[in-house]
């Protein structure tokens, strides 16, 4: 599968991994540019992903996602049918379940017509009755191990109806992407389950920008025209916000990762 990547595709895999990093300490940022831009890059349609916890093979604990994000849908309305459709099939009853639950390895990629079969796929209900409604139809799924114990990232892209399906060269680039980032998960990248920063206020942003900069509380409330009472007030909100009770466990939060960019 590798044999139909071209240099040109893994400079474009890695900027793109290079992009992430740089927006790795907000989780939502870093993984709704990842969907947004592997749209483009293998012309998918609709990209999903997760962590989940609880995987696959050799646990008895039933999966656990903690957090999901979605990009692509061709309306609201899609969307809402597709949410609708996904949370009204238990897991153990979807097509994918005989083969995710014995995922054991660090990586796996299934294509829609390993999993049905595309004669089967044109005559089944879930076609014809839900991803045709919602403008979806071939898919991916690739699945890797983290380095949380316990824990893996899933990746789920659709192509639009009507569009060609993934090409060997595709499903190469899907993994070589997917791979790389799921092992900086909990390290470049912020992980689901980490205090997000896009639900900081704008000032408790600028006042963790500045934090992280070095700057004292005095330096802050003079850079923003507000009071050092104000700027302690904030700098408590950011310490229960990321929990922790110091500067040092404040800046150890963001070792190995970019900044949060500052606004212009």
């Amino acid at each position: 599968m590798f044999s139909d990547v071209s240099a040109r595709d893994v400079h474009a895999c890695y900027e793109l991994i290079g992009q992430c990093r740089e927006l790795g300490a907000d989780v939502d940022a870093w993984r709704l540019h990842l969907l947004n831009k592997m749209r483009s890059v293998v012309g998918a349609q609709v990209v999903i992903t997760s962590e989940i916890e609880n995987f696959g093979a050799g646990t008895d604990d039933a999966p656990r996602s903690l957090g999901l994000h979605r990009a692509g849908w061709i309306s609201d309305e899609a969307e809402a049918r597709w949410r609708e459709y996904a949370q009204s099939i238990p897991y153990e009853h979807t097509p994918e379940y005989p083969y995710l639950s014995r995922f054991s390895g660090s990586t796996l990629m299934l294509s829609r017509d390993e999993i049905w079969g595309q004669g089967t796929w044109y005559r089944s209900k879930t076609f014809n009755e839900v991803h045709r409604a919602c403008g979806i139809d071939d898919y991916v799924i690739s699945i890797c191990k983290t380095p949380i114990e316990g824990r893996c990232t899933t990746l789920w892209l659709h192509k639009g109806v009507g569009e060609q399906d993934f090409t060997a060269r595709e499903q190469a680039i899907i993994a070589i992407i997917h791979n790389a980032l799921s092992h900086e998960i909990g390290g470049f990248l912020s992980a689901c389950d980490e205090p997000k920063i896009s639900t900081l206020t704008k000032r408790k942003m600028q006042v963790l920008q500045q934090l992280l900069l070095g700057d004292s509380e005095k330096q802050i409330g003079f850079e923003f025209g507000i009071t050092r009472a104000t700027v302690h007030e904030h700098v408590l909100t950011l310490y229960r916000h990321f929990d922790v009770s110091s500067r040092g466990e404040l800046l150890a939060k963001f070792i190995g990762r970019a900044r949060p960019p500052r606004d212009n």
